[in-house]
C-alpha cells in the first residue's frame, strides 16, 4: 500500500530536520484520508512541528459540499469555534494578569456590576443566588468552575453585546463555584466582556494588537471581509443557506461576531505559529507574546479532584478520552472546537498538532470528529516519537 507521504511528497525533505519519521507520518496523514474519503468530514487542513521547526500544512478533500464544491486548501479559512477560547480570551487575560492589572482572584463583579445587579432572585442552598455571585472569580472564569451553565440561547432573546451580556446575567447559575468542572460558553462570554472593559477595546482590535500582529498570523480575523468568502471554508445549512463567513456559534453572532467563546476565524499556518510559540514559552524560551511565568502557571492543574483537568483556559490531557489521543504526555495540554477544530502542545516530546475540519458542513449530526481526533494524533505522536 502507498502511504499517504508518498502523496504529499513536499513533505519529505524538511522531515528529518524537524524530527518525524517519513513513513509513520504517511500513516498519519493516511488516517485523515480515509475519514475524507469515507465521507465522514468534507475535509481537513492539518499542521503540525516542534518548538524548532514546522511541517507544511496539508490539506485533503473538500472545503465546501454545498452550495458548490471547492477543495479544501492549505490556505483554507475556519470558523475555529471554542479555539476562539484560547488562542484569544485566555491569552489576553494572561496578558493582563501579567501587567498586574487583574488577578486570578479579582471578583468579576468589579468589572461587570450586572453580574450582581440582574441576579435572578432566588436561593442557592441557604444563601441568595447574589451573594453566591458576590465570591465569583476571574479564575473561576478560567477553570470553568464559575457556577455558570454551559450553554443558553441567549441568541433567542437578545442581540448586541449590550443585551446578550444582560441576557446572560439574568441566566441562573447552575451551581455554587468550585463544585465541578462545567465548560461554560457563558463563562467565557462574560470575561471576553470584564477583558473589554479592562482594556477599553473590542476583543477583535486587542487580539490584532496584542496576538496577530505580533507573531505574523495575517489570515487570523473576526467578522472576515467579504474578500476572503473563497478561502473559507462554510458550516452550517440553516433553512435555506449555508452559513458562510460568519461565526457559527449563534450567540457569537448575536453579540456581532466577536465574542470570549467563539469568533476566531484563522488557517492551520497561523494556529501553528501561536501554538509553536506558546510551545517555546512553556519549555522557558523567549518568544513574542507573554512570558514563560505566565504559559507555565496557565497549564497547571487548577481542578484537582474535580471531574476534569483544567489549567487556565486551557484543557489539560485527562487519564480517558482524551481528543489528543493515547500517546500524547500527562503534561499536554490543547483545546477544541464545536465546528471540528483542535489544537494539541505535547511539551514532553516538542510536539504540537493542529486539525481543522469543518465537520459541522452541511449539518451538525455528525460526530466523526469524535473519533478522528485521537487517532490521528497517536499517529502523529508516533511519528514524532519514532524518528528520535
Amino acid at each position: 500500500m502507498v502511504c499517504g507521504l508518498g502523496r504529499h511528497l513536499a513533505v519529505a525533505t524538511s522531515l528529518e530536520r524537524i524530527g518525524f519519521h517519513p513513513v509513520w507520518l504517511g500513516r498519519a496523514y493516511d488516517v485523515v484520508e480515509r475519514f475524507v474519503d469515507q465521507g465522514m468530514i468534507p475535509g481537513a487542513v492539518v499542521q503540525a512541528g516542534t518548538s524548532e521547526g514546522m511541517l507544511p500544512p496539508i490539506a485533503f478533500g473538500e472545503a465546501s459540499w454545498e452550495p458548490v464544491r471547492r477543495p479544501a486548501r492549505v490556505d483554507t479559512i475556519y470558523d475555529c469555534a471554542s479555539l476562539t477560547k484560547v488562542v484569544v480570551t485566555t491569552t489576553l487575560a494572561l496578558n493582563l494578569i501579567e501587567r498586574g492589572k487583574i488577578s486570578l482572584d479579582d471578583w468579576v463583579s468589579d468589572w461587570v456590576p450586572e453580574f450582581l445587579e440582574l441576579a435572578p432572585d432566588r436561593a442557592i442552598g441557604n444563601r441568595t443566588e447574589r451573594s453566591v455571585r458576590e465570591g465569583v472569580t476571574v479564575r473561576h472564569l478560567l477553570t470553568h468552575t464559575s457556577g455558570l451553565a454551559a450553554w443558553a440561547p441567549l441568541y433567542e432573546r437578545a442581540t448586541g453585546p449590550d443585551a446578550i451580556l444582560q441576557a446572560l446575567c439574568r441566566e441562573p447559575l447552575a451551581s455554587e463555584p468550585e463544585i465541578d468542572v462545567v465548560y461554560s460558553c457563558l463563562g467565557f462570554i462574560l470575561l471576553g466582556t470584564l477583558i473589554e472593559r479592562e482594556e477599553g477595546m473590542a476583543l477583535d482590535q486587542l487580539a490584532k494588537q496584542e496576538i496577530f500582529g505580533p507573531l505574523g498570523m495575517a489570515d487570523s480575523t473576526f467578522n472576515p471581509a467579504p474578500a476572503l468568502l473563497p478561502r473559507i471554508a462554510p458550516t452550517e445549512r440553516e433553512v435555506d443557506q449555508v452559513v458562510h463567513g460568519v461565526v457559527h456559534d449563534e450567540n457569537a453572532r448575536a453579540r456581532g461576531g466577536v465574542s470570549g467563546n467563539a469568533g476566531l476565524f484563522s488557517t492551520a499556518s497561523d494556529l501553528s505559529r501561536f501554538a509553536q510559540c506558546v510551545m517555546r514559552l512553556r519549555r522557558g524560551q523567549p518568544a513574542k507574546i507573554l512570558s514563560p511565568v505566565v504559559v507555565q502557571a496557565a497549564t497547571r492543574n487548577y481542578t484537582e479532584g474535580l471531574s476534569e483537568p483544567r489549567g487556565l483556559g486551557w484543557q489539560l490531557r485527562s487519564k480517558t478520552m482524551s481528543s489528543c489521543g493515547d500517546l500524547f504526555g500527562p503534561k499536554s495540554f490543547g483545546h477544541t472546537g464545536f465546528t471540528g477544530t483542535s489544537l494539541w502542545i505535547d511539551p514532553d516530546q516538542d510536539l504540537f498538532v493542529v486539525l481543522l475540519t469543518n465537520r459541522v458542513h452541511p449539518t451538525r449530526e455528525n460526530a466523526t470528529h469524535l473519533r478522528l481526533r485521537p487517532l490521528f494524533h497517536n499517529a502523529i505522536a508516533a511519528a514524532r516519537a519514532f524518528s528520535h
